[in-house]
Formats: C-alpha cells, structure tokens, sequence
C-alpha cells in the first residue's frame, strides 16, 4: 500500500508540472556502409539550409550508426555525412512537419580508398563527450588503454580526480556511486579504488561520469555517478578479445570476451584475473599529547599481494519485435593478504622510553560476490520510444577478514602476547522495479517504483592467547553479532520538455527508508522510519557550433552503507582503533550547478561550476583518551560541509597528429563540525590537474607522455598532502585491420617512492600518520581481436541501478570494519 501511494503521489506531482511547447522539427536515421551494410558509429552529421553549407546543428551518430537531430524549426534542409576513408554524402531533406519525425532510413555511405590514404592519420575520435545529465570518457579511443589500469584511466575523465592516497573523487567528493553498464553490482561494494586498480584499462568501453543524476536514479550520492560501460555489444555472428599486461614489480592482468549471436538468441561473456603486488610499505606514526608532553612512535614496514577474479555474463531472446527478455549474472571474488612488522614506542616528556614493543600483522581479507538479474521489456506498436520495463535482480556479497598479531615485550609491555580477530561481513539484497517511459511528440514522461530489500550483518569476535592454558579466550567486550536490516520504498517522476533550442528536464523522487539494527548481546540499537521527497531540475541552451548551456539543482542523500554502520573495533592497532557507528543518520545534500560544453571538429571545451551544501553530513572525527593514550577513530552526524569548484576540461588535435588534454579542477571547501562540544572549522583550496599529450607516427606507431598534481586534501581537523603523477607509454598497432597490438608504458619513472602523510590536531592532541609504497611501475601488454560483426543484439533500455548508498570507501581512518 506504502508504494502505490508514494507512486500516485509522484504522478500527481508530475501532472502539475507537465506542459506542451510549440512544436519543432527533427531528423534521423542510420547510417551504413554501402558495401555491407554494416553500421558506422561517430559520423559527423550536419544540418544545413538546402542552399548554404552553413551548420545549422551538427551531431555524431552512436556506435549503431543511429543518429537524431532535433528541435529544429520547421523548414527544408540539407543533411551532409562525412566520415574518414568515405566520401562525403548529402541528401535534400523536405520541410519538416510538427509532430512527425523526418525518418530517413539506412543511409548508405561509400568508401574511398583514396581519400582513406589521404586522410588516414588526421582524424581523431573524440574522447570526450558530453549529454544532458553526464560527460562521458571514451576509454576505446585511448591508446594507453592497453597497459594501464582503470583506476590510471580514471586521472583523464573529467570531473574525476585521485588523492594522494589513491582515494577517488568525483567533483572534489568523495561520496558517489560506482555502476556498471548502468546497474549496481557488488563488485564495488567494499572499495572502489581497489577494484579499478585491479581491473585492465582495456575492458572498458568508455566512463561515464554523471553528475546531476535525474529522478530515475536512486537518490543516494552527492558527488554523483559513475556510470562503467564495458565491452559488451553482441552482434550477430561472433567476436571477441583477449588482453595481457606484464607489469614490475611482480604484477599482472588477463582479461577476455566473447560475444555471439544466433537469430533471436544473444550470448556475451567476459571475465579476467589480476595479481597485484606492493612489495615495499613503510609507514611512520607519531602523536604527540598536548597536556603531557608526551610522544607515541610507530614505525612499521612489510608488503603486500591482491588477487582478483570475476566473470560476467548476459543473455537475450527477443521474443518478437515488440518483447525482449534478458538475463545477466555475475561472479567477482578475490583476496588481500599483507604481512608487517612494527617498532611501538612510548616516549616521556623528557624523551626517556617508558613503554616499547614489537608487532607482528599477517592479515588475510577474502570476500566473494554474486549478482544475478531478469529483466523484462515491452514496446508499444505506437512508438518504439514507448517502454513499458520489469526488473528483477538479487545480490549476494560475502566477506571474511582474519588478522594474527604477535607481540614481543622491550620495554614494560603487558599486553596480550598472540592476538587472532575475525570479521565476518555478509549482504544480501533483492530489488524490483517497473519503470514506463512515454514519448509525446519530442517530450517524454517517465515514471516508475522501486523497492529494495537489504539484509546485512556482520560476526566477530577477538580472542587472547592464555599462556598457562595455550589456548585462545575470547574478549567478551570485542565480540558480538550484528544485523541491519535496511528496506527502501521508491516511485519517480521525470518530464522532459524541448523547444527550439531549450530543452527542460523536471522530476521528483519520493524514498521510504525502514531500518532495523541490532546486537545479538543487547537487543535492537537503532530503528528509522524516514521519508524524502528529492527534487531536480536541469534547464539546457543549445548555442551555435554544437555548444551548450546547462543549469542544474537536484539533492541528493547521505545514506550510510554497512562500511559505515558496522560497529566492529578494529584494534590492529591497539594505540589508534577504529569503529563504525549503527546509530548514523541520512543527510541531505543540495547541489547547484552550471556547466558549459563545446565541440567543434575534433576539439571540445567543458567547464562546470558546482556549488554544495550538507547539513548534518556524515564525518569521520578522531579522539584521544591520555588515560590509554589511545585514538579512537569513527562517524557521526557532526557538521556542514560545504564546497564550490570549478572543473574544466579541453582536447584538442594539431597538427594532425598531435594530441593535447588538459583536465583539472579548483575547489573551495568549508567544514564545520562539533566534537566532545567544541566547535571546529576548517577551510582550504584543494585540486588537480592533469595533462596528456600523443603523437601518432607513420605505420601505426604512437607515443604518449602524461603528467599531474593533486593538491592536498582538506580535512575537518587537519590536511594531507599533495603529491606530483606522471607517465610514458609507446603501443604499436599490427596484423590485417589491425587485430593486434603491443604496447609499454612506463608509470612515475622519475620517482620510485611516494610519501604521503595526513596531519590531524584534537583538543589535546596531535598526531601525524605518513606511508611510503613503491609507485614506479614498468607494464608491457599485448591485446588480440577476432571475429566478425553483424547486427547488435537487444538490450532492455531500462534496468535496476541500485546507487543509494553511500560509496567510495576507503576514507575510513581504518575504521568500519568489515562490509
């Protein structure tokens, strides 16, 4: 009953808004080779008045050869194809009519050998570009794509940066959604960073960075979306690809794919296993109490070894023209292990050591995930564009985390002399949804509900060595079971609106968050019952030379995931442990922007200007207590952040051969907060910039150079620092079209080592925490292409995109524990 209401109320609120605008024109069809048939994506299209070359508006057609071009007034035109290695093609187009589009069918356009020869090294794909409500980076049209990671890959995307500790943020947040091919998967339910390092730059198609997400997604995510579209365009016949990267220190990837079609039965598969090795960490930490005078020191050094595998896989049957049914599943799983040794020492005022001993770590995470999804898709004889969509999906995710520590007594250590803590995190959601979107004449109405089951818990414990028995006790006080239940009731509402040269887009979202959290030992901790109604509305102006114009506001909420909520102490480290906090609140963020994006030829400028606010904002905060001269380290609902930046982004091709990319962003941040009732602020400027540079050589050599700066990042009670990032590579493409490359790279080769440090000051302490790990790196990788490609296979346009909760893990101050 809840949802049924939330859905009348969304629609009712829809209908208020919901306008017609004076009619315009359009125009679309698909572009082919003649010779067979096949679709060409990225052709330049350009309307023009039937008697003037002058662009009136200018597109690219997708990866299917489809293209449209719309609002435009009503009059005749003419429509010009060019594209490289084909000879320009223009067809007379009559005078549009309201309502109807111009459909001009397959358009089929010859190929020239000679003008191929003539322009085979100056043209670039473009590899930015830009819709309503997201930028997108094609990684395919990179060349370093070959032996880099994704998270490398990621330092090029607009409105995407990385921090000195390799934390992602989109739009100087650290707070987002990672989806792939448009839905939510497990894969990056522990720590986004850690996947993409592990993943090959290669199986990506392209990012998608979206970040004024409409009211069909999830409200969950300040900074935004990012949206990761593999390689998985079926077609009839069959292809594939294989990948292999080398890379030192003792690293490595593999990766392939295959993809098949029969009649109205589509395949696609793809999987791949990494090996990454950090053979050098040392790490150094010292606090200082401010009322004592005193000094604890750590030093520490030891190595460590990720393994990761996963496999994906989706099928189709396209029942008939009008239904389309279509499966997906997918297994990803893996571990970490690192082992370490660490010198603890507690100094007195006068320098004298009053406490000292030696730690020995050997942790060991192993986590497993699984996705499985059924999606069912209707079209309406009447509109093609009218879409009626049921989805099903469910996801089981699955961690262990088991640490063994030794200790061994210098200096008056009393403590435990064998520690073993084990931390058992398990997830496991169901999700439904219906989503209908109904075209009329060039504006569009859509509308949809969802719910979302989660179960979560998390078991640990942590047991002491007894000398005189040999045997581990358990610690009452560290142990426990706990569960959280989380349940979301959701209906949308979106319009969007074209005339001429604006286009308006308009929606609500209304969310029912139930939640249950308890310990086995203590009986229920938390319980909430919240509703929020969400708002967005984005206004676009399209200008002359394919530029645009576009105001956005949406909020968005602060949901805490289980990394947050989980109350498992990590006491690792016994001097500064780390926690989650079940009792964490929603919060709600408002975002302000205005960006502006321009394309011409092969170059484009964009730039977005960006302003948010949280109230109520979820913070981690560190205490000292002198008594245990311990830091405790957690969450809460503490303050108000607030952040503007201005990002900017610009490609651009000379020469013919030369390639330039410039990608950077400025932002202010002020931070507020209360902790043990004192109130605290702090306010900074933080940033990057990155650059790239290719040349292509004859006989399809190319090589490539890279550089940036990340600027320190502002925390609410201190600041890290910032750090300088570079590279090199050369690829060479071969074989008939060519299938084959190779390629080297070379990653900070002028700085083998990185130090990075984050200082933080309370009440009466302050402390500094500094790591080092070896960042050069040398990869080699070679790719091979085979098959052949016909048609596309169907795909439902709709699908479950759970992105509500609060993501990009890793700025956790250890904390959170488990999943």
């Amino acid at each position: 009953m809840k949802q049924t209401l939330l859905l009348a109320l969304c629609l009712m609120l829809c209908s208020l808004t919901w306008a017609q605008s004076p009619a315009t024109g359009s125009i679309k069809g698909i572009v082919v080779d003649s010779a067979n048939q096949a679709p060409l994506g990225y052709v330049t299209v350009v309307v023009s008045p039937p008697d003037k070359d002058e662009a009136v508006k200018t597109t690219f057609t997708q990866s299917d050869g489809s293209f449209e071009v719309t609002g435009l007034p009503l009059a005749p035109y003419k429509l010009i194809l060019t594209f490289v290695g084909y000879k320009p093609f223009s067809v007379e187009v009559p005078a549009l009519e309201a309502g109807k589009p111009a459909d001009l069918g397959k358009l089929p356009i010859a190929s020239s050998a000679k003008q191929l020869q003539e322009v085979e090294v100056t043209a670039e794909k473009m590899l930015i570009s830009q819709d309503i409500d997201k930028i997108s980076y094609n990684v395919e049209f990179d060349p370093e794509s070959k032996t880099l990671t994704a998270l490398d890959m990621l330092r090029k995307v607009p409105m995407l940066s990385l921090d000195s500790e390799e934390n992602i943020q989109l739009n100087g947040s650290r707070n987002y959604k990672v989806l792939v091919n448009g839905r939510n998967s497990t894969l990056f339910a522990r720590n986004p960073k850690d996947v993409f390092k592990s993943m090959p730059a290669n199986s990506i198609k392209r990012i998608e960075v979206i970040t004024d997400p409409p009211a069909k997604y999830d409200a969950e995510g300040i900074g935004g979306i990012i949206n990761v579209v593999t390689h998985n365009e079926t077609s009839n016949g069959y292809n594939g690809s294989v990948s292999l990267t080398q890379s030192w220190p003792g690293s490595r990837f593999g990766s392939g794919n295959i993809k098949a079609k029969v009649g109205k039965f589509g395949i696609s598969a793809y999987g791949g296993v990494s090996d990454f090795n950090t053979p050098v960490q040392n790490s150094y930490f010292e606090r200082f109490d401010k009322n004592t005078g005193t000094e604890l020191l750590q030093r520490s050094n030891g190595s460590s070894e990720s393994r990761y595998k996963y496999f994906d896989s989706e099928m189709s049957y396209e029942i008939d023209t009008l239904n389309l049914l279509s499966a997906k599943f997918s297994v990803y799983g893996g571990n970490w292990g690192q082992l370490g040794l660490q010198t603890v020492e507690q100094l007195s005022a006068a320098g004298v050591r009053t406490q000292a001993f030696n730690r020995n770590q050997s942790t060991n995470e192993y986590w497993k995930n699984m996705d499985a999804g059924l999606d069912y898709q209707h079209t309406f004889k009447r509109n093609k564009e009218q879409l009626l969509t049921l989805s099903y999906k469910i996801g089981n995710n699955g961690s262990e985390d088991k640490t063994s520590l030794n200790f061994e007594n210098i200096v008056n250590y009393r403590g435990p002399l064998d520690t073993r803590t084990v931390n058992e995190g398990r997830s496991i959601e169901q999700t439904m949804q219906v989503d209908y979107v109904h075209p009329v004449k060039k504006h569009t109405l859509e509308v949809g509900a969802k719910t979302i089951l989660r179960d979560n818990g998390s078991d640990y414990f942590y047991r002491n060595l007894n000398p005189e028995s040999n045997t581990f006790e358990e610690v009452p006080e560290l142990s426990n079971e706990f569960d959280y239940n989380q349940d979301i009731y959701a209906a949308y509402t979106s319009a969007s609106l074209r005339y001429d040269k604006w286009g308006i887009r308009a929606g609500t979202r209304l969310e029912q968050t139930v939640v249950d959290a308890h310990f086995k030992s203590s009986g229920s901790v938390a319980e909430q019952d919240y509703l929020n109604l969400i708002p967005s509305l984005t206004l676009t102006r399209t200008l002359k030379n394919m530029a645009t114009l576009k105001l956005s506001y949406t909020q968005r909420i602060e949901r805490p995931s289980l990394w947050y909520l989980n109350p498992y102490v990590n006491r690792q480290n016994e001097k500064a442990v780390s926690f989650g906090n079940p009792n964490l609140k929603a919060a709600t963020s408002h975002v302000f922007s205005l960006a502006h994006s321009m394309f011409k030829n092969s170059n484009s400028l964009n730039s977005t200007l960006t302003h948010t606010f949280t109230n109520n904002a979820i913070q981690s905060y560190t205490i000292f207590t002198p008594a245990d001269s311990v830091t405790t380290t957690t969450y809460g609902n503490i303050g108000r952040n607030g952040t503007t930046t201005l990002s900017l982004n610009g490609n651009s091709t000379l020469f013919k051969k030369l390639s330039l990319s410039l990608n950077g962003s400025f932002s202010y941040s002020q931070l507020s907060g209360n902790i043990e009732g004192k109130d605290l602020e702090n306010s900074g400027v933080s940033g990057y910039m990155y650059s790239y540079i290719s040349y292509r050589f004859e006989k399809n050599w190319r090589a490539s150079m890279n550089g940036g700066y990340y600027a320190p990042r502002v925390l609410l009670q201190g600041r890290s620092n910032g750090q300088f990032w570079s590279g090199f590579s050369v690829s060479k493409d071969f074989l008939k079209d060519e299938k084959a490359s190779i390629s080297l790279s070379v990653n900070n080769p002028f700085s083998k080592y990185f130090t990075g440090y984050s200082d933080i000051s309370g009440q009466n302490f302050d402390q500094r925490s500094e790591y080092t790990y070896q960042r050069r790196r040398i990869n080699i990788g070679f790719s091979y292409k085979f098959g052949k490609l016909k048609e596309d296979i169907k795909r439902t346009k709709r699908g479950i995109k759970n992105d509500d909760l609060k993501s990009g893990g890793g700025d956790n101050g250890g904390g959170g524990g488990g999943n």
